[in-house]
């Protein structure tokens, strides 16, 4: 065969063997995080993701995802296609470069050739797609990762993560007392050798920090906020502070376990009102304005276990002003109202970061937004 041939035929095994090992279900839901409260049905819909679609974020879903084929269709701007397809839109990367990166993550090994960086510091997308997990650590394992990983972050230059909660609207103080931890790309390989030196690698591939081909996950997600109950980090998730990068999250392996900033309650008095919001940054914002908030991870996150922590407390609501967030809204609600406690819900017009942001008199209007819906269900 000629060269183009060869490279041809090589792009057709590899789109064989993806779509023989990938999940098509999970794929999709990565980037459709409105969909994520779907069932298990053989299709769903959500809001479209795809960047050069340039929807609005709010609305009604226009994206319809078949995860039996693997196909999806955007109905408000009449584009569809497989899996490959997709990837291409989200990514703005060729027809070759969607199959190589999707062969990367789901660990086919397609080139002799050294993979680049970001390949090989992928998270083993493989073993979450067909729950091929490694055996879970026990927590005081997991604390004891999550604790040095931030050290050693700590250790490095944080003034681009510093500025960009700052752009934010995040002060100083709140980044401090959130134990908000960066490290800059260039220190990527000092930051996993140090971890490498403190645990044993297996210990390190079972908390998630490192994948099966023994690199740091966190290349492209440096932004690190910790889960911290009773003053002990035992969760954590980082953010990419730069554009365009999806999934915008990455976590350790396992789930959630407690709401963000739950340490941020203690000594607050009982029937104070506390604000349960979407997200970091918007938990953060009110901390920032002496708003107490804790925050969800993604608007469904609500757990029934976590409620009793909130009894004591006048909840409000904040979630963002979308599909997603205002059916979980409804529901916590009544998941409250279950135990004979009441939510009030607070309407925005946008986020609560972008509230605080493009509004001088801010936390003015957010005080007498929350007297009002506490008033509505007295």
């Amino acid at each position: 065969m000629e060269q183009g041939d060869e490279g041809r035929e090589r792009l057709r095994r590899l789109r064989d063997e993806i779509k023989g090992r990938i999940d098509y279900r999970t794929f999709y839901l990565r980037y459709c995080r409105s969909a994520n409260e779907q069932s298990s049905n053989a299709r769903f819909q959500a809001l479209c993701p795809i960047p050069s679609h340039n929807h609005s974020g709010r609305g009604n879903p226009s994206l319809s995802v078949d995860v039996q084929r693997g196909l999806f269709h955007c109905f408000s701007r009449d584009e569809g296609g497989d899996v490959f397809r997709f990837y291409e839109l989200m990514h703005d990367v060729s027809f070759g470069r969607a199959i190589n990166e999707l062969a990367c993550e789901l660990g086919i090994r397609n080139t002799s050739k050294q993979l680049p960086l970001r390949f090989r510091a992928a998270p083993d997308a493989e073993a979450i797609l067909q729950s091929e997990t490694y055996e879970p650590l026990d927590a005081e394992q997991m604390q004891a990762i999550c604790r040095v990983f931030l050290e050693v972050c700590d250790d490095e230059d944080q003034s681009e993560g510093i500025n960009y909660l700052q752009r934010r609207g995040i002060d100083r103080k709140t980044i401090k007392r959130a134990g908000i931890a960066y490290f800059p790309r260039r220190a990527y390989r000092r930051v996993m050798r140090r971890m490498a030196q403190n645990f044993a690698l297996d210990e390190l591939q079972r908390s998630g920090l490192f994948n099966s081909r023994e690199h740091l996950t966190f290349y492209r997600h440096r932004l690190l906020f910790p889960f911290r109950v009773e003053n002990r980090v035992i969760y954590m998730q980082a953010r990419t502070t730069a554009a365009g990068i999806e999934p915008r999250w990455h976590n350790l392996r396992g789930n959630v376990p407690a709401l963000y900033n739950m340490d941020a309650l203690v000594g607050l008095k009982s029937n104070s009102i506390v604000y349960l919001v979407e997200g970091f940054t918007d938990t953060l914002t009110l901390s920032a304005h002496g708003f107490p908030a804790v925050g969800l991870v993604g608007a469904g996150g609500l757990r029934e276990e976590w409620l009793p922590q909130l009894a004591r407390f006048q909840i409000c609501l904040a979630l963002d002003p979308d599909e997603a967030g205002r059916r979980a809204a409804q529901r916590y609600v009544e998941m409250f109202a279950r135990r004979r406690a009441v939510a009030a819900c607070i309407e925005l017009p946008s986020d609560v970061n972008d509230f605080f942001r493009h509004r001088a008199s801010a936390a003015l209007e957010f005080a007498l937004l929350t007297e009002m819906a506490i008033e509505k269900k007295v």
